[in-house]
């Protein structure tokens, strides 16, 4: 499950990766961050999302707000198995066109090109 999370986070146009504070690789787009996905077992996820998916997240179990990061709408994912993997993938496809639509016009056209 590990290696298929970082596989489709990789997968995704313009992506980077790089690896934090020996634990956690980190995934950007246009040097902004969309996930972050720890090496070690668990395999904690955080990502960011809506505004309005923040509340209803959290309420589940095994997904809390993200350290540091809550106040910009992240959340945390406990375990990678905490969620279906078609729900994970949907939250991370989220995660990444969220940080997509923030990006300068000529970027995300660059990327929407990439797409194709």
């Amino acid at each position: 499950m590990f290696d298929m999370t970082l596989n489709y986070c990789l997968a995704f146009p313009a992506v980077t990766q790089e690896e934090k504070w020996d634990e956690d690789l980190r995934f950007s787009v246009g040097e902004k961050l969309f996930c972050m996905v720890c090496k070690t077992p668990p395999h904690q996820v955080s990502l960011k999302c809506r505004q309005e998916d923040f509340h209803r997240l959290i309420s589940q179990p095994g997904i809390v707000p993200a350290p540091y990061l809550a106040r910009y709408h992240w959340v945390q994912i406990r375990s990678l198995d905490t969620l279906p993997v078609s729900e994970l993938q949907s939250l991370l496809q989220n995660a990444y066109d969220l940080v997509v639509s923030t990006l300068p016009p000529e970027e995300r056209a660059k990327i929407q090109k990439e797409r194709v």
